[in-house]
């Protein structure tokens, strides 16, 4: 840490991987913030989310392509030291921040949603993953 840049949480700690940049031109990328502004997002977390309904679509009509990924991402992540994942993770989000919207169980969540109706986002994401 000799250059001091701040310390990252783990999961941001993979040197070796560069950081995921968003590139569009400017009309694009306007609009994706807007968008993102109405559903209290960042371009970052849009971004994230757009990833996983590809992700998802991916998986519906060309699984294997998904299934050989995370099979040489794992040999690469075990390489470096991280635990393997599964395509069911991958699919579900697990430990993205869009998916520590609601953390309860079904009956929880069931009497969430009556007292307080979803966020759009939170709509669209429960649809896209099909819970």
């Amino acid at each position: 840490n000799s250059m001091g840049r701040p310390a990252l949480s783990d999961h941001e700690k993979m040197d070796s991987i560069s950081p995921l940049r968003v590139r569009g031109n400017p009309a694009q990328r306007r609009v994706w913030q807007e968008v993102g502004a109405e559903l209290q997002m960042t371009e970052t977390a849009f971004a994230r989310t757009s990833l996983l309904i590809l992700l998802k679509a991916i998986s519906q009509h060309e699984p294997q392509i998904l299934a050989r990924a995370v099979k040489r991402a794992n040999r690469s992540l075990l390489e470096q030291g991280y635990p393997p994942v599964t395509v069911e993770e991958i699919l579900d989000g697990s430990g993205l921040p869009e998916r520590g919207l609601l953390q309860f169980t079904s009956e929880d969540e069931a009497t969430y949603n009556e007292e307080r109706p979803l966020r759009p986002l939170q709509k669209l994401i429960k649809f896209i993953l099909g819970r």
